[in-house]
């Protein structure tokens, strides 16, 4: 695969998430898929960084615009998965990094989202956020948030690697970063 780059540099698209817990919930955000290509979708907030953005900078940035909460705080590596995608000459790398948020006295939010594609945000049960994270289909993206949700709190950060050009039932390899 082609990768893009002229100068010797592997080119991935970036995007990072916030994990956000309160108890035993989880903040999620509901959206439209970008370009509308796909069902409505449960996922961490998150999105691509923007040239020369920074990860915290980028996790702070859109956990703010897509829930309309403050950030305290961008902490550890929560998770992290990497995939090729069909027809896609280029691998996505995903970072999912803990995150403290200011005072939370709502269940529900509003979102200041220039894409103008969430629907609602809110902190969902663990449980339900399994099944609802799973909901629009089995992605890389949504097994490892899945996966990542089954773990115990504190359990330590994993990484996955997946290759959807070629047939497989699970990721290529599961890197434990821990």
């Amino acid at each position: 695969m082609s990768d893009g780059a002229s100068d010797g540099w592997t080119r991935a698209a970036m995007v990072v998430g916030g994990v956000a817990r309160r108890g035993d919930a989880v903040l999620l955000v509901h959206e439209h898929t970008l370009g509308g290509e796909g069902p409505d979708q449960w996922v961490l907030p998150g999105g691509r960084l923007e040239p020369g953005e920074l990860l915290d900078a980028a996790v702070k940035r859109e956990v703010e615009e897509e829930t309309g909460l403050a950030v305290r705080s961008v902490g550890s590596l929560a998770f992290g998965t990497q995939h090729y995608a069909p027809g896609r000459d280029q691998p996505l790398l995903f970072l999912a990094f803990n995150v403290g948020l200011g005072d939370v006295t709502e269940d529900r939010f509003t979102p200041d989202d220039p894409d103008d594609l969430i629907i609602e945000a809110r902190f969902v049960p663990v449980v339900e956020a399994i099944d609802l994270v799973l909901s629009a289909g089995v992605f890389p993206g949504s097994l490892s948030t899945a996966e990542f949700l089954r773990q115990e709190p504190g359990s330590g950060p994993m990484f996955s690697l997946w290759d959807l050009n070629q047939a497989a039932d699970g990721p290529l390899a599961r890197l434990p970063a821990g």
